[in-house]
């Protein structure tokens, strides 16, 4: 009758032993991290992989700098026009322009001077900074699709009134020169409306 007792002890023992060996839950493994990317044009996000997650991240980047520049230099060409024009390039025209782009801005600004033009009304408004994904021009960075609404503003002459400013379209390219973001070109024309 002793063993009995034993033969117990025993049995529960070795059940005491191979349960204190067994985990009572089974780890989950952790989540791998996943990376959520939008397209450059906009549209529904994917997965991607980390490189292609960074690369979105320095391409919003980009456009965030470029649209930031893009309404900088608007407010200086306002600022221009209701001075009556400047004929020579401004610290912010510098800033925010280059090349071409910059010559061209300056020509319309120095015609302005010349010809004793003022403006009046309303600022330009830029109604929609778009992003242009795969068009380039001389080594730009990023390119984008505008659309500014000029038409509340009013140029005179001598107390007579020249009309009122347009709306225009314009693709415009942006280009890192001497380490910053600055306007290089713009492709563009008048049109009815931004819609």
């Amino acid at each position: 009758m002793l063993r009995r007792p034993r033969r117990l002890a025993l049995t529960v023992a070795a059940l005491c032993l191979l349960t204190a060996c067994t985990p009572t839950t089974t780890p989950t493994p952790s989540p791998a991290p996943s990376y959520r990317c939008t397209p450059e044009a906009g549209g529904d996000e994917f997965d991607c992989t980390p490189a292609q997650y960074d690369e979105m991240v320095a391409k919003d980047k980009l456009y965030a700098e470029a649209e930031a520049v893009y309404r900088k230099f608007l407010a200086e060409e306002d600022r221009i026009f209701r001075s009556g024009g400047v004929i020579a390039a401004t610290p912010a025209l510098e800033e925010t322009s280059s090349g071409d782009f910059l010559a061209d801005s300056l020509s319309d600004y120095k015609a302005i001077a010349d010809r004793n033009i003022t403006v009046k009304g309303s600022a330009s408004r830029l109604v929609y900074f778009q992003r242009a994904p795969g068009r380039s021009k001389g080594g730009s960075a990023v390119s984008a699709t505008v659309c500014v609404d000029g038409s509340s503003l009013e140029f005179f002459r001598a107390g007579k009134s020249l009309g009122h400013g347009k709306i225009y379209k314009d693709d415009t390219y942006f280009a890192e020169v001497d380490g910053t973001m600055k306007i290089v070109g713009a492709d563009g024309s008048q049109v009815e409306s931004c819609e």
